[in-house]
């Protein structure tokens, strides 16, 4: 399992639970607000990944990118580990994520 797969696992889990609350719960909203931002956070680093890997394979048409793509990539890298380490204690929580 990667970290995008175990990540988007636990984020619809936790989007079940908020669905779950009663409509006007207080928090209700929040966590279903929270569920979509770090949706974004994972989808951008999965982009920024897919294009990373488009620069170095030289066969595929080259993709401009302005600024250094690795650093870009390492901190949405150093994202999504911040957000996997909120489920460390889930038994699919792999700790070479934590390197």
């Amino acid at each position: 399992m990667t970290i995008v797969e175990f990540l988007n696992a636990r984020l619809d889990e936790d989007e079940r639970a908020s669905k779950a609350v009663p409509v006007g719960s207080r928090g209700r909203e929040r966590a279903l607000a929270e569920v979509s931002a770090k949706r974004k956070i994972v989808r951008g680093y999965t982009e920024a990944h897919t294009a990373s890997m488009r620069i170095l394979d030289t066969s595929a048409q080259a993709v401009k990118v302005k600024g250094d793509p690795w650093s870009e990539l390492l901190a949405w890298r150093l994202a999504v580990k911040y957000l996997a380490a909120v489920y460390r204690g889930h038994p699919e929580y792999d700790r070479t994520w934590e390197d």
